[in-house]
């Protein structure tokens, strides 16, 4: 095999990743009105965002967000793992697909932001279409 068709190719799949990244940052921010910090991923983690967004798009779809407040700044694991549950249950009753949703670790662990934006994609895309088809 070819090694640097290998290194090519591993170059475009991490430009493809930064790409998915940035959309799903400018697709939240856009929407939620907020600026992200630069690491996308622990900003994501808590699953505070991420409920909010489902929210934002359908109002009540998380009917309890933990969020982190003055005097415990740092939500618990079993806060952060409710929240992400929480998100990715409303994603389930918005029509998402089972095999487009992350799984919990992905947000959690942050090591998948790559399908916590495909994802958040297919709820847009599935929640666009019900809007348009609803209006």
């Amino acid at each position: 095999m070819d090694p640097q068709f290998t290194m090519r190719r591993k170059m475009e799949q991490l430009r493809e990743e930064l790409e998915l990244t940035e959309q799903l940052r400018e697709s939240i921010e856009s929407r939620l009105k907020m600026t992200l910090p630069e690491d996308l991923g622990s900003s994501l983690m808590d699953g505070v965002v991420l409920c909010h967004l489902v929210n934002h798009i359908r109002p009540r779809a998380v009917a309890s967000i933990h969020v982190p407040s003055p005097a415990v700044p740092k939500l618990s694991m079993a806060k952060c793992r409710r929240n992400v549950e929480n998100f990715l249950d409303a994603c389930r009753k918005l029509g998402v697909p089972e095999e487009k949703l992350c799984l919990p670790h992905h947000i959690l662990e942050e090591k998948g932001l790559v399908k916590v934006s495909i994802t958040l994609q297919a709820l847009l895309d599935e929640t666009s279409t019900k809007q348009v088809l609803f209006t």
